[in-house]
């Protein structure tokens, strides 16, 4: 009877036993990740109110009387005033503007629109007066327009500042996750659906980036969505907004008109903002912009807005500097004063007027000026003129006569509602009528929110004082109408709202304990039980550990289970989330008791010997890296750390080795640790850069051949351009043309170089790696800005052919590995006596780790691909480096068993059967590992994440390939590496036992059983850092950078954790065909 595999039952049944370990491993560890994330990330309280439909607002509007009392502080009549403005207050204002056309162009950053004066950095010919039509008109037509530093609210992802420009509200940083998984339509109130709630409204009409289409479905009459993650075509999207936005002016008919470009952001994320790419879009932009304010009728506000800006490499989705810091343009024909002469401009900005100067010098969280280190010179003497991005909602809904939204936490701009004519103490000011409108929203929101969470409850006492204290200078002016008595009305209300923003802001997040309590209890005990494996893995049999944890896990699951329900039942968890808790926990105590029954004996081979020396030290090592996320500092420097800790592990190592007892291991044993090290500093080389790493980090990974005109700005010194150096590009032919002779050299030891590892090596291996190789320079050409159109189209082609003819080779070569013979060769002889042939087969001493050494070489292809050049050359270095490691740790075994061997001859003890590799040569995988993630250009923030892998053989978003290459760019390295490098130290000089007619049949083979072993020694290692990286996040959940720090880290190690049990599945699957072909050759047969 054989298994669909071809492989007897004796030799599939033992890794089938494995395979539902590491099953069963995996699923506790996503039932710990899922509970802990789904309390630790939760979503705020999104409510679903809408501001109710207002009647139609006067030009005048008269001011209650106020409660006698109300005007000196008197609790009950500032209740009674509440109550009276509450009921007879202005829900909006008359608009000023009958429509709007909004423009976002993606990834708009401030620099690229503000006039950038001359100093030592700028202008910059790259990005800087470009879009020069804003600034000029900005200068020219004070009274018509409003320039400012827009900044968004972290996450920086087009979702999220979406759901802030139309909704006003704060964005959660779980959500960043809906921007490319497709989810997030916006259910609350928004000022575009108050728009369409408006009685004789026009159309509404909408071009652009398709993510409106996602979250806006039913709010437009008219929507022309484009995909927004081809961020190889630059031109499509643009050329679709400008036509149909244009013709959507020309008709006259509608009310409001919104387009999303997406050219800019996307020579971004392709070159980066430092690229001759990006001159040529920028003019297109200004064009653009000419071509609307032609048609700008004098009735219609143009706004013209980045939705987040981004960093020096193009990327964006974090709350660096340049990556939160867009552009905002508001421009009318029109004076935004009702009372202003329509041709008369204003005579300095509106900034400057003296009742808008008096609301920005208001102390507040949010500061009315801030500098910007790629304009260093400002208009301002205290920087450029600043305001958060959610301020656009209460301000275009009050400028277009349309209730705020319900949920709206932002301010009104007061340029746009200042006024000459009426100023501040004016019966009719609409700057204080716009400020009062927009306070009485904030707090009716406050207080609708208060009835749902508590999330605001620390703060209640304090909001409610500032709320009073605004009623009372508002009182005071009713009561004594006067310049200074409004001015003191104005402030009070910019003073609450922004004090609102600000404690709102600082409680974005809210905590469900007992979630994370109940996920960190499964993370931690899934780490207890899998050491627990790991130290009965080196006796038991596969088989027999999956019976024994399996039988336990399976009574305590349902015995949780149930207990689980009625848990869920009685508390505010979801009845499957008890039973899911419960099962789980049930199952990790039951399968923790059954793991401390005595060791049943091995029935096929003699336990091996384990160095209790080196697996303390391993666990110091573990420890020390666990303890690194107790500290900010440390987390930030983890890629340096890491590389720090596998150094002194190899020294040491190397050290140890001296003492072998034999010469040449003397030698081999530090030759192979120096060459390892050396291999793992040269890949520390490559590196990208934290933002908070500046200025003693120099980034390394791109090409750098424009940073040095900003060497004293602290974000470009962090990266250069997103281009790759052509430099690196031909060393990667050099490293993709002799890797395969690299290979076949560590197999030549072994003798296990011929056959069909020589065929694999030069005929798959080696042409797929110069594909690889030969995709990025294309992809590199394509980008010079040399080439025309239909040139550039050719080498796009030429992109995708090589690319796919890649991934085309490697299912040919994992075909032909699936089915090809061992990696053997027959040598026949003469002996030397007889005369008579002696057969002699080589590679067989290595037949297992060399077979298995080829299919990984064809993971490390795959990877390869989606690694960019500097990358390449990285992960090379590290899967070289693995391989040794294997070596090294083959001598090291050798030398130990050798050393027994002459304790036994010296009566001290017996001699046991060869030693397991220890946990300190799996700890030097994971760390090896971790070099890789870094040297490959990654770091544990949102912004490291290279995109551009996603469109690796394909022109658009196409799944599920695109999400997968861009998960296996990030992890593959940190990942693969040390499981591949774990189940190859099982196997690495492994000789198969054979059967012959006249002998004995051998011993079975331990060879799941170790394998096992190994690979949980590398998920024990990785759980500990997912259980101390969510321990810290939780600790320093209140902490101001958890959000930039902690949390990135701990979604590093839990993807990774998953990613992993993944990767160990196809690991344990790759060895079992393995184990199916030696079986085949020589009857060997495995426990």
């Amino acid at each position: 009877m054989t298994s669909r595999t071809g492989a007897p039952p004796r030799t599939h049944k033992p890794f089938v036993a494995v395979l539902a370990v590491l099953g069963l491993l995996a699923a506790w560890h996503l039932a710990g990740l899922f509970m802990f994330t789904s309390g630790f990330l939760l979503q705020r309280v999104e409510l679903h109110d809408r501001a109710p439909p207002c009647a139609p607002a006067s030009r005048s509007w008269r001011m209650p009387t106020p409660p006698r009392g109300a005007s000196s502080g008197d609790p009950v009549a500032l209740e009674a005033w509440d109550k009276t403005l509450r009921e007879q207050g202005e829900c909006t204002l008359p608009p000023r503007f009958q429509r709007a056309v909004v423009w976002i162009i993606d990834a708009l950053r401030y620099d690229f629109v503000a006039e950038a004066l001359n100093s030592s950095t700028t202008p910059n010919a790259y990005m800087h007066n470009l879009l020069r039509t804003p600034a000029e008109l900005h200068k020219r037509e004070h009274g018509a327009s409003i320039m400012a530093h827009f900044v968004a609210h972290p996450p920086t992802t087009t979702l999220q500042r979406l759901k802030g420009l139309t909704t006003g509200s704060l964005p959660t940083f779980i959500e960043a996750g809906a921007n490319f998984g497709g989810a997030g339509r916006v259910c609350e109130d928004t000022w575009i659906a108050q728009v369409r709630a408006q009685p004789g409204r026009e159309r509404l009409v909408f071009v652009g980036d398709d993510t409106w289409q996602m979250v806006f479905a039913d709010l437009f009459d008219e929507s022309y969505p484009y995909s927004s993650f081809n961020v190889e075509d630059l031109d499509t999207v643009d050329a679709g907004v400008e036509q149909r936005m244009l013709a959507a002016m020309d008709s006259g008919n509608y009310s409001l008109v919104v387009g999303h470009s997406l050219g800019v952001d996307h020579v971004g994320h392709r070159f980066g903002p430092a690229h001759a790419r990006m001159p040529p879009k920028l003019e297109q932009m200004d064009r653009i912009v000419q071509d609307v304010l032609a048609r700008l009728p004098d009735d219609t506000l143009f706004v013209l807005l980045g939705d987040h800006g981004m960093d020096a490499t193009g990327d964006h989705g974090g709350d660096s500097e340049l990556e939160v810091g867009s552009a905002l343009w508001m421009y009318s024909k029109r004076p935004f004063d009702p009372g202003a002469h329509p041709t008369r401009r204003a005579k300095q900005s509106l900034t400057f007027f003296p009742d808008v100067s008096a609301l920005l010098d208001v102390p507040t969280p949010t500061p009315a000026y801030q500098p910007f280190s790629m304009l260093p010179v400002a208009e301002h003497v205290e920087g450029h003129r600043s305001l958060p991005q959610i301020d656009l909602v209460p301000t275009l809904a009050l400028l277009l006569g349309v209730p705020v939204p319900f949920n709206s936490l932002g301010t009104i701009i007061p340029e746009a509602f200042a006024s000459t004519q009426q100023p501040l103490g004016h019966a009719d000011s609409r700057l204080l009528r716009a400020l009062r409108i927009n306070a009485r929203q904030v707090r009716t929101y406050l207080d609708a929110y208060a009835t749902q969470s508590r999330d605001l409850a620390p703060f209640e006492a304090e909001l409610r004082a500032l709320w009073h204290r605004a009623l009372q200078a508002d009182a005071a002016w009713a009561e004594s109408p006067s310049a200074d008595t409004a001015r003191a009305a104005a402030t009070q209300y910019t003073e609450f709202t922004r004090a609102a923003l600000d404690r709102a802001q600082s409680v974005w997040a809210q905590f469900d304990h007992a979630r994370i309590a109940l996920g960190a209890a499964i993370l931690g005990l899934t780490v207890l039980v899998t050491w627990m494996l790991w130290r009965r893995a080196a006796h038991e049999e596969s088989r027999v550990l999956a019976r024994r944890v399996g039988r336990a896990a399976g009574y305590g699951g349902a015995i949780g289970m149930a207990s689980g329900t009625l848990v869920g039942a009685a508390t505010h968890l979801r009845v499957w989330e008890g039973m899911l808790a419960g099962a789980a926990l049930g199952a990790l105590v039951a399968a923790a008791l059954g793991l401390q029954a005595p060791v049943e004996a091995a029935t096929h081979a003699a336990p091996r010997a384990t160095s209790p020396v080196s697996t303390w030290l391993a666990v110091a090592v573990v420890g020390v890296h666990a303890m690194l996320f107790a500290s900010n500092s440390f987390t930030m420097w983890e890629d340096r750390i890491t590389l720090a800790l596998l150094a002194v592990v190899l020294v040491g190592r190397g050290v140890l080795g001296l003492g072998a007892p034999l010469v040449r291991w003397q030698y081999r044993i530090p030759f192979l640790a120096a060459v390892v090290l050396v291999l793992v500093r040269l890949t520390a080389m490559s590196r990208v850069c934290r933002e908070e790493q500046a200025p003693y980090c120099v980034p390394t990974f791109y090409a750098r051949h424009a940073s040095t005109e900003f060497a004293d700005n602290p974000a470009y010194a962090l990266s250069g351009p997103a281009t790759n150096s052509p430099y690196v590009m031909i060393a990667t032919y050099v490293v993709a043309m002799a890797f395969a002779d690299v290979v076949r050299r560590l197999l030549m030891p072994s003798r296990a170089h011929l056959g069909s590892a020589a065929t694999m090596l030069q005929w798959i291996v080696r042409p797929a790696m110069l594909g690889a190789a030969g995709f990025w320079l294309a992809d590199w050409v394509h980008g010079l800005e040399r080439w025309d159109e239909p040139t550039r189209d050719t080498f796009l082609h030429i992109k995708m052919g090589v690319a796919r003819a890649v991934l085309g080779l490697l299912v040919v070569g994992a075909v032909y590995w699936c089915y090809a013979p061992l990696s053997l060769s027959v040598l026949r002889e003469p002996a030397p006596d007889t005369g008579r042939p002696r057969v002699m087969i080589l590679g067989f001493g290595n037949a297992l780790g060399s077979a298995f050494l080829l299919g990984g070489s064809l993971g490390f292809v795959f990877v390869f691909l989606l690694s960019q050049p500097m990358g390449q050359l990285a992960l090379a270095a590290c899967f070289v480096a693995t391989v040794l490691l294997a070596e090294l740790g083959d001598h090291e075994r050798d030398a130990r068993m050798l050393a027994a061997v002459k304790r036994a001859e010296a009566q001290v003890e017996p001699p046991t059967s060869r030693p397991l590799p220890t946990l300190l040569e799996t700890v030097c995988l994971v760390l090896v590992g971790f070099v890789a993630f870094f040297g490959t250009g990654h770091q544990a923030t949102f912004t490291a994440i290279q995109w551009r892998v996603a469109f690796v053989g394909f022109t658009h978003v196409t799944y599920p390939w695109s999400p997968l290459f861009v998960v296996l760019n990030a992890f593959g390295p940190m990942m693969a590496l040390p499981v591949f490098g774990a189940v190859l130290l099982a196997l690495w000089n492994v000789a198969p036992h054979r059967v012959t007619k006249d002998a004995m049949p051998p011993l079975p083979m331990r060879v799941p059983s170790d394998a096992l072993y190994m690979v949980l020694g590398v998920l024990w290692y990785l759980g500990v850092l997912a259980v101390s990286a969510a321990g810290w996040a939780y600790y320093f959940r209140r902490h101001l950078m958890l959000f930039k720090i902690w949390v990135p880290r701990f979604m590093t190690a839990g993807l990774g954790l998953v990613v992993a049990d993944v990767l160990a599945a196809g690991a344990i699957g790759a060895l079992l065909l393995v184990a199916s072909r030696t079986h085949r050759a020589f009857g060997s047969s495995f426990v």
